[in-house]
């Protein structure tokens, strides 16, 4: 089996924080985090988008998996404070190039939302003068052409009655030979099945094992000149292009879509216009149909 590095991106906006009935004043702040399941080697990397300076209490952070929102204060009820945090999960994954579509849709992303408080002195220099005092967990269906393109209000619990408007947006953006090591969990057996998980990281393969099969081994001519390939190897690398072109093309025609449709609502001056992906895709077919 050959495996691909994938790479999938999510954008996660905290829009408004809005405190429907709150009990206490004080400082509140959001941590997000992207969870993916273990058996999927993966690799989790976070940002923020534009980060910066705040008209609130605090700015916004990463720390390591976690981002954390702006701390803001809230003082009154019905009170609205805008957020405006763009956090970026992106996640490197290894993927059998032959279900590269069928397991990006099965995958159960899922994004946690947790609501911290102090109602005393807070300072960024120490997260853990907050308590986590509600979570919300949001299970992300993935879909390779469709990807995610969501706008949901997540209300917390009813002792801590507040809701955040959040837009999620998710697409495949990369599919290419691995080129870093993911960890890859390890399988348990009877004798060690109460032991904690444990994982190794996984053996990047020379790129010409990648293109050209597991099973391919480096032939010189006769004259020394060159590498001499077997058909199976050929049909293997043709293959291979072909399936990453493929769902490369899916993703940015479910892109392309989306653009389209929202780009309507706008004003004509605020209008963008993109090269219409039928051309790219036409092209490919016609290189494709060439090689099979």
């Amino acid at each position: 089996m050959t495996e691909v590095q994938a790479t999938v991106e999510f954008s996660v906006e905290l829009h408004k924080f809005y405190n429907v009935d709150l009990f206490q004043r004080g400082f509140y702040q959001i941590r997000a985090g992207l969870k993916v399941p273990p058996r999927v080697p993966h690799k989790i990397e976070t940002s923020l988008l534009h980060p910066g300076g705040s008209d609130l209490a605090f700015p916004a952070s990463v720390q390591d998996d976690v981002i954390y929102s702006k701390t803001f204060q809230i003082l009154y009820k019905n009170e609205e404070v805008v957020v405006n945090d763009v956090l970026i999960f992106k996640v490197m994954m290894l993927l059998d190039e032959k279900k590269v579509g069928e397991t990006l849709n099965d995958i159960d992303f899922q994004l946690s939302l947790d609501l911290y408080f102090t109602d005393g002195d807070y300072t960024p220099d120490d997260p853990s003068s907050l308590q986590n005092i509600s979570g919300r967990t949001l299970r992300l269906h993935f879909s390779l052409q469709r990807g995610i393109h969501q706008h949901v209000n997540v209300m917390f619990d009813y002792f801590h009655l507040s809701v955040v408007s959040v837009a999620i947006h998710a697409s495949l953006v990369a599919l290419h030979q691995p080129l870093i090591s993911l960890p890859r969990p390890v399988k348990t057996t009877w004798l060690n099945r109460n032991a904690p998980p444990q994982s190794k990281d996984s053996v990047i393969q020379p790129l010409e094992n990648v293109v050209f099969g597991s099973s391919y081994v480096k032939q010189v001519s006769a004259d020394g000149r060159t590498f001499l390939v077997s058909d199976n190897c050929l049909q293997h690398a043709f293959s291979l292009h072909h399936d990453l072109c493929s769902n490369l093309l899916l993703a940015y025609q479910g892109l392309f879509d989306y653009f389209t449709s929202i780009t309507k609502d706008l004003p004509s001056s605020h209008r963008m216009e993109l090269a219409s992906v039928c051309v790219v895709y036409s092209k490919f077919v016609e290189f494709s149909y060439h090689f099979t």
